[in-house]
């Protein structure tokens, strides 16, 4: 068979799930020649993910910078099922948790004190939204073939630096795939094919306080959450929004479950466990290990007594530790994605956030182009703020895990979040994208010492005896700290563990932007090569 000539690109992007598509739909509308390598087809099963109010106006924004506006009404749930009602997510209006014991049923409290709600939203039309990974991932594809970008699917490439750029070469149905590119984004994910190439080290075990894995997949036939309660004759009018309308939790001993409902009937479910205290054991299935962990909690063993898999086909998926990272994020000719960068923990839902905070850096840095001579200070100032947003996750998610057997010390713990998350939000609804900070004020010296500080507090109360004293004493201190992050009440609710109003009232504010937010210096259209 004869040699199929080179395609020549500017960028060329590996994997299309919505974070490289969305790059190369950036990149295509700043004028570069770009293509697009999948070694999959869409669509294919990636597990539900849920947004945030981070995400929503990063998306938001994106859209209006870079003029994508078929994209724009998913940045919200009224505006999402508008626009594509036939698109599937589900309705996210906060977050929820609830507190089991080993051997009990699950009795809710007149107090809620093994209940916590934090809306992240006012109503359904300005809700957050979960992501049908598939079908989402597909649309994006979609995108960037109805813009005439090359998009190669079922085509594993092989990448080269060869000094000048990058050669890639594969194969497909049609035949073989050579390509020449000067720079290369790796969308991924695990896969990593452009630190494979380079010989990248990987960070150690030890780089993470958070060791973790799951067992998880898609169900249908999962009666609600709020069903269940109403049985047992819980008060949901203290609830500030549907318990089931948001990223559920369900903290167990040393565990914990997500579920994640959309509209379709679909749920999105996954047990993440502390990989310290429930080892993985390679030669289980994992439906075992499914079975035999909610056998221990009653009205979680109730809850799926009628479930079936539904993705992937007939069973589920079990990970190894899902803690990774490589030590380097981006070079002369290449950037590695967030996601593909590493990745701490489902717990918090900050994976779509991070994605999409990423593509807005990096995406900034090519707005001059490679042959900028601040380029290369713009792909260090973008690997310096991933490493150090994916520091702040494993440190947030760590202090939860701490936290996990005692439901009133993980209450305390999880403020941590929401105060660096509130705070990141409200600065950014009234200034805008800030070349100076980071995701969930990652940046911030006095945050990150006060993570570290309360992850050394937990471990300490770990080691003895968790009296009333000792709890008050952490959640007292935990408040204290938090203080300057603190704008949004937490701590103080006037229904206990129901916290009403979170959002900053600007996120919200449709058309609100600091100046020139929403406009792009660059000229879309016009070649890069």
């Amino acid at each position: 068979m004869m040699a199929s000539p080179a395609l020549t690109v500017d960028v060329a992007v590996l994997g299309s799930g919505f974070g490289g598509s969305l790059s190369a739909l950036i990149l295509h509308r700043l004028g570069y020649r770009v293509a697009v390598f999948d070694r999959a087809r869409h669509p294919r099963f990636t597990i539900g993910e849920s947004s945030t109010p981070v995400a929503d106006m990063i998306l938001r924004d994106l859209c209006d910078r870079y003029d994508l506006p078929r994209l724009r009404p998913l940045w919200k749930y009224g505006t999402w099922q508008a626009a594509y009602p036939a698109l599937t997510c589900g309705l996210k209006r906060g977050f929820s948790y609830f507190r089991h014991e080993p051997g009990e049923d699950f009795v809710p409290r007149p107090d809620h004190a093994n209940e916590l709600l934090v809306a992240a939203s006012r109503d359904e039309a300005t809700s957050d939204t979960h992501w049908l990974r598939a079908e989402v991932d597909a649309f994006f594809a979609g995108e960037v073939r109805a813009a005439g970008i090359l998009l190669f699917e079922e085509t594993a490439v092989t990448v080269y630096p060869d000094g000048t750029g990058w050669r890639l070469a594969g194969r497909n149905r049609a035949g073989n795939v050579r390509c020449r590119a000067g720079f290369v984004i790796d969308a991924t994910g695990p896969a990593a094919v452009v630190p494979e190439a380079l010989g990248l080290p990987a960070a150690p075990a030890t780089a993470f306080r958070t060791n973790s894995r799951a067992v998880y997949g898609h169900f249908a036939g999962v009666p609600t959450w709020a069903s269940r309660l109403t049985m047992r004759g819980a008060n949901l009018a203290d609830h500030p929004f549907p318990c089931d309308a948001a990223a559920l939790h369900h903290l167990l001993e040393a565990a914990w479950m997500w579920m994640l409902r959309f509209r379709d009937g679909r749920l999105s479910a996954g047990l993440v466990l502390d990989a310290r205290r429930h080892p993985p054991r390679p030669d289980r299935p994992p439906e075992d290990e499914w079975a035999c962990r909610l056998h221990a909690y009653p009205a979680l063993r109730e809850l799926f007594a009628t479930a079936r898999v539904v993705d992937p086909p007939g069973r589920l998926v079990a990970t190894p530790r899902l803690q990774r990272r490589w030590e380097r994020v981006a070079g002369a000719g290449w950037a590695l994605l967030p996601h593909t960068a590493g990745f701490v923990d489902p717990l918090h839902s900050t994976g779509i956030a991070h994605t999409l905070g990423g593509i807005e850096r990096l995406m900034r840095a090519f707005e001059r182009g490679p042959g900028h001579a601040h380029f290369p200070e713009r792909l260090a100032a973008y690997e310096r703020a991933v490493l150090a947003e994916l520091s702040l996750i494993d440190g947030l998610v760590a202090v939860c895990y701490e936290a996990l057997p005692d439901f009133r010390l993980f209450t305390a713990a999880a403020m941590l979040y929401f105060a660096a998350t509130i705070t990141y939000e409200q600065a950014r609804a009234r200034h805008g994208f800030d070349e100076a900070g980071y995701l969930f004020r990652a940046e911030d010296p006095a945050l990150r010492r006060l993570v570290d500080e309360a992850h050394t507090r937990l471990a300490r109360l770990r080691q003895g005896k968790r009296s009333e004293a000792v709890v008050r004493a952490f959640e007292a201190w935990v408040e204290a700290a938090i203080a300057p992050y603190n704008t949004a009440g937490l701590f103080h609710p006037p229904v206990p563990n129901m916290y009403h109003h979170t959002v900053a009232p600007l996120v919200e504010a449709e058309g609100l932007r600091a100046p020139g937010a929403g406009t792009s210096t660059a000229h879309p259209g016009q070649s890069r090569a």
